[in-house]
């Protein structure tokens, strides 16, 4: 004997409901805008100008190689457009490369913030033709082939379409940053780019010991017990007479530097 229709106050409580994801959406949305880069229009000619002029700044900066942060002839992954290359861009690609070059702009200051010895390179995701695009774009292959291997197996049939249906909302580029840099300054390189208003993710991170100072000590220990000079607490010990826990030693002082490979997916969300 129950009526068809809903009562009142389900209705009432269905609209205050949707007001409440109305408003939700209203503060993701501007969240999610927050980081967004104000883009200039700019025409080919002007675009190499704004470029040449960044890459003079970003390279003037003091570090580890030859009193500068940068190497020669580091050109911040725009190698199309400078150096051996006059080319100009396309005028269709010029709005995407300047959204890239103003996101290397941003990271490598949180870099330089975070004082790091030395930028080694810098690649942005090439898009616009030739055996650069292609290369970059096997690249890409390769890491989504290797994350779908690593991934789990059983996957909903429906991923494809869940795929598309994400790509109307938002859409994402890889940039990778190579450089030097001591341990404390890549945690707080890090610390940096995730405070940034820019949505920045990490992707992938490769760390590399640029040393081995401990067994550069102990080799130096052997060195001056054989010539006979005292070498005092740097006596030559054999590793292998030391316990697993003996042998987990660090020292703060002559801990070398690391390379690090930080590879960072920057999304845009043009369709929320």
């Amino acid at each position: 004997g129950a009526k068809v229709f809903p009562s009142e106050a389900n209705i009432k409580r269905v609209r205050e409901d949707q007001k409440v994801l109305e408003e939700w959406l209203v503060t993701a949305s501007n969240l999610l805008h927050k980081g967004d880069l104000a883009i200039d229009k700019k025409t080919p000619a002007g675009f190499k100008q704004v470029l040449q002029e960044s890459v003079r700044a970003l390279s003037d900066y003091p570090g580890a190689v030859n009193g500068k942060i940068v190497g020669p002839n580091s050109y911040f992954g725009f190698d199309l457009y400078l150096g051996q290359s006059d080319s100009l861009p396309g005028t269709e690609h010029v709005d995407r490369l300047t959204f890239q070059l103003a996101v290397i702009e941003k990271i490598c200051k949180e870099l330089y913030a975070a004082n790091i010895m030395e930028l080694k390179s810098v690649e942005r995701e090439v898009f616009e033709g030739g055996p650069a695009a292609l290369a970059a774009e096997n690249a890409t292959v390769v890491r989504r082939r290797r994350r779908r291997d690593e991934g789990d197996a059983a996957r909903p049939t429906s991923q494809g379409a869940a795929a598309a249906a994400a790509a109307e909302y938002f859409s994402k580029q890889r940039f990778s940053f190579e450089f030097v840099t001591r341990p404390a300054a890549f945690i707080d390189a890090l610390n940096r780019i995730s405070a940034l208003e820019l949505f920045a993710v990490v992707a992938e991170v490769e760390l590399r010991k640029t040393g081995a100072p401990l067994a550069e000590r102990l080799s130096a220990g052997g060195k001056d017990a054989k010539s006979g000079r005292s070498g005092g607490a740097e006596a030559a010990v054999d590793p292998a007479s030391l316990t697993h826990v003996q042998r987990i030693i660090t020292d703060p002082e002559i801990e070398p530097p690391v390379n690090v490979k930080l590879e960072l997916d920057v999304y845009s969300f043009d369709g929320v």
